[in-house]
């Protein structure tokens, strides 16, 4: 079974899978991992499910190792393109896939400790009152961070901070 990793428009999402269930047939596997948004507004937390990686869709068929039926789903409503390397990046996308599936909630969604190997890279806050500040990662414990925000050096709880690679 093959992976090819596709961009799509956000708002025809069931109309691109189901495009692509006529066009290929059974068997199909579709993956995007999602993240669990906390935010408050109005004295009120607010969850928000957000795709991990925004508008990329993972899917897998056995049809799909040749160019033919790749060829069958190109001009499905809400594709934007197919990412052409994606043969040659089978191990990196199952390795990326199956991390993705073990950081997995009971809903589905990633848990933080999904963010391991993250030092000193850019991310950005997507919950809590840094929301949308980047910040590098100094140091990583169980149950805190030390990070870097605007040249200051914090340390913060990690237990329901959200944030993502820039």
């Amino acid at each position: 079974m093959t992976w090819t990793v596709i961009k799509f428009d956000k708002k025809k999402i069931n109309q691109l899978k189901s495009e692509i269930i006529k066009k290929v047939g059974k068997g199909l596997e579709f993956y995007a991992p999602k993240i669990v948004i906390k935010s408050s507004k109005q004295d009120k937390i607010v969850l928000k499910e957000e795709l991990l990686l925004e508008d990329y869709l993972f899917v897998k068929h056995e049809s799909f190792s040749k160019s033919a039926a790749l060829n069958s789903i190109k001009y499905c409503r809400g594709l934007k393109l197919i990412l052409s390397q994606y043969f040659i990046a089978q191990n990196e996308i199952k390795n990326f896939i199956n991390k993705c599936k073990s950081h997995e909630d009971n809903s589905g969604s990633i848990k933080s400790t999904f963010f391991e190997d993250i030092l000193n890279k850019d991310f950005l806050f997507l919950s809590g009152p840094f929301y949308k500040m980047i910040f590098k990662i100094i140091e990583k414990k169980k149950n805190s961070l030390k990070i870097s925000l605007n040249n200051l050096n914090l340390k913060i709880k990690n237990k329901n901070l959200i944030f993502k690679l820039v």
